[in-house]
C-alpha cells in the first residue's frame, strides 16, 4: 500500500509541475498544444526534436523551464524506479503477495491518472497558477501566440482582433510601424499574398505578423484598446 500511494504522489506531483511549466510557457506566448507537449517531452526525457523546438531554445525563459523539467523528471524516473524494485523485494516470491502488489499500484495510477484528466479541474488549476505566476514572477499573459521564434529575438506571431467595428490596415500604421502583416486569416477569407491597406480586418480575425518581440507586445496592447 505505501508504494501505491508513494506512487500515486509522484504522478500527481509530475501532473502538476507540466500544468505549472505549460502556463508559465503559455505566458511567454507559446501556444497552449505545444506548451504542453514539449513540457510533457522534456519530463519524460522523450526529446522529441520538432521545428517547435526552435522556439524553446531561441527563448531563454523557456529554456530555463525545461532545463528544470529535465532534472525534475531525472529525479522522478530514479524515484518511480526504486519504489518499483522496493515493494516487489518486500513481497519475496508469494504469487499472491506479488499480484495484491501490483493491483494495487495499477489502481493507484489508474485513480490518480483519472482525477487529474478532469478538465474541470485541470482548467481550474491552470486558471489558479496563471494568476499565482502574473502576481509573484515578472511573466505576464501575452495576448498573442507566437508561432516561430527567430533569432535576435524576431517572431511570427499571431494576434486576434477582438474590436466590434471593422479596422482598416491602413489604421493599424502607427502601432505597425515596425511590423510585417503576413496574412489575414478570418471564418470567410484567408489574404496571405499582398494585402492592401484598405483591406478592413473584421472580428475574431487572426493576423499572423513577422517583427520583434517587444513590438508583438506594443502592438497587443495597440489592439487590446479596441476590445469591448
Amino acid at each position: 500500500m505505501a508504494a501505491a500511494l508513494t506512487l500515486a504522489v509522484l504522478f500527481t506531483l509530475s501532473f502538476v509541475i507540466v500544468r505549472i511549466a505549460a502556463v508559465a510557457m503559455r505566458h511567454t506566448g507559446l501556444p497552449e498544444t505545444v506548451a504542453r507537449f514539449q513540457c510533457v517531452s522534456a519530463l519524460t526525457g522523450a526529446g522529441f526534436t520538432t521545428s517547435e523546438s526552435e522556439m524553446i531554445v531561441n527563448h531563454p525563459i523557456r529554456r530555463r523551464i525545461l532545463v528544470t523539467l529535465m532534472v525534475f523528471g531525472n529525479l522522478g524516473l530514479v524515484s518511480v524506479s526504486t519504489t518499483f524494485i522496493l515493494s516487489f523485494l518486500e513481497t519475496g516470491t508469494d504469487p499472491h503477495a506479488i499480484i495484491w502488489q501490483a493491483g494495487t499500484i495499477a489502481a493507484a495510477i489508474a485513480i490518480t491518472l483519472m482525477v487529474m484528466m478532469n478538465k474541470k479541474l485541470d482548467q481550474t488549476m491552470c486558471d489558479a497558477v496563471a494568476v499565482l505566476l502574473s502576481k509573484a514572477t515578472s511573466l505576464k499573459k501575452h495576448q498573442y501566440q507566437q508561432i516561430l521564434q527567430l533569432d535576435n529575438g524576431y517572431s511570427v506571431a499571431e494576434h486576434i482582433y477582438r474590436g466590434t467595428e471593422p479596422l482598416a490596415v491602413s489604421e493599424m500604421a502607427p502601432a505597425n510601424r515596425q511590423l510585417t502583416l503576413l496574412s489575414i486569416r478570418g471564418r470567410t477569407r484567408h489574404i496571405n499574398e499582398a494585402i492592401p491597406k484598405d483591406t478592413n480586418i473584421t472580428t475574431d480575425e487572426v493576423l499572423t505578423i513577422y517583427g520583434r518581440d517587444e513590438q508583438h507586445d506594443r502592438f497587443a496592447e495597440y489592439l487590446s484598446g479596441f476590445s469591448g
